[in-house]
């Protein structure tokens, strides 16, 4: 993977942090997306803007972010390239995949990334 299309700087929370202080961040820094990690750095969920929605119109926006992050993350290893992430992300019907190295992980591309780099082509 082309690593000038991924956002290098991955915002993480705990699934036990709350959900509203996790959407003030994504809107703070103005990313749609966060990582959520266990008590060891790894990968157990990602929280996106559609999860807060969810939560919203639930009426359960102080819950915490395990309630409403997706579990089953779908993700993409560092070695793949460009052309698999659109695939995968088109498949699935999803805007954001994290990338791992080793199983760690290292970034998010998302659809805005993917944008920029069809542009650069």
């Amino acid at each position: 993977m082309d690593q000038r299309y991924i956002s290098r700087k991955v915002i993480v929370v705990k699934p036990s942090d709350p959900l509203v202080e996790a959407a003030k961040s994504m809107s703070l820094l103005n990313i749609s997306a966060l990582a959520v990690v266990d008590e060891k750095g790894k990968l157990i969920g990602i929280l996106t803007e559609r999860d807060v929605t969810r939560a919203a119109a639930d009426g359960d926006i102080n819950s915490n972010v395990e309630r409403y992050m997706t579990k089953e993350v779908i993700g993409i290893d560092l070695s793949s390239d460009i052309e698999e992430a659109v695939k995968t992300m088109m498949d699935k019907g999803i805007r954001h995949l994290p990338v791992t190295d080793k199983g760690k992980i290292v970034g998010i591309i998302s659809i805005r990334d993917i944008g920029k780099a069809i542009m650069q082509i």
